[in-house]
């Protein structure tokens, strides 16, 4: 599960390291991003990538009210709450770093936080998947959960799921709408 990530870059950082277009929006970079927050977002569409800002976690009367920030790739397709969004609503959370957590080997002993982050810097884009939501004000906005994985070699000893890293090359193909499912699923 992925339930703190970091971002310390600015918006048009993001913009310029994802060759991405959109409006300035109020972001400040952190290294404590919690569910809950305007999270940068990057959209793909026929006018090419845009960034955004959407909020982490969707609310899920299905569930009970309860708020849902993460979604395991390897179940999204066949969950109905996640078909639609897997197959027309793919966007990427630009992050620098994301914690994961090794559980306390006993009652007294807390969990222990890692971070992982590229090795050269910069930024990874995490795979995750949005909803249209009403805003406060009436507008619509849209709200953003993560997917995640199996953890790889070096997540695993620390946590056995980390969030789903979209490898540069596959970007345009994950924002696009047009792209099924199924041709993304390996990814999962």
């Amino acid at each position: 599960m992925c339930g703190r990530f970091a971002n310390s870059e600015t918006i048009p950082a993001m913009r310029q390291h994802f060759a991405a277009g959109g409006q300035d929006a109020a972001w400040t970079p952190s290294w404590n991003v919690c569910p809950t927050r305007p999270v940068p977002v990057l959209l793909g569409g026929s006018t090419g990538r845009r960034l955004g800002l959407m909020r982490w976690g969707w609310n899920q009367a299905a569930l009970g009210g309860r708020l849902l920030i993460n979604c395991r790739g390897e179940e999204a397709h066949g969950k109905r709450m996640f078909q639609a969004p897997l197959a027309r609503r793919r966007c990427i959370v630009p992050a620098t770093a994301f914690y994961e957590w090794q559980p306390g080997t006993t009652k007294n002993v807390r969990p222990k936080p890692f971070a992982f982050a590229p090795v050269a810097g910069g930024l990874w884009g995490i795979g995750a998947l949005w909803e249209p939501t009403a805003g406060p004000d009436g507008q619509r906005d849209g709200s953003v959960i993560l997917m995640t994985v199996p953890a790889n070699e070096r997540v695993a000893p620390v946590h056995d799921r980390m969030p789903l890293l979209i490898a540069r090359e596959h970007l345009d193909a994950w924002l696009d709408p047009s792209v099924p499912p199924s041709a993304v699923q390996p990814w999962l």
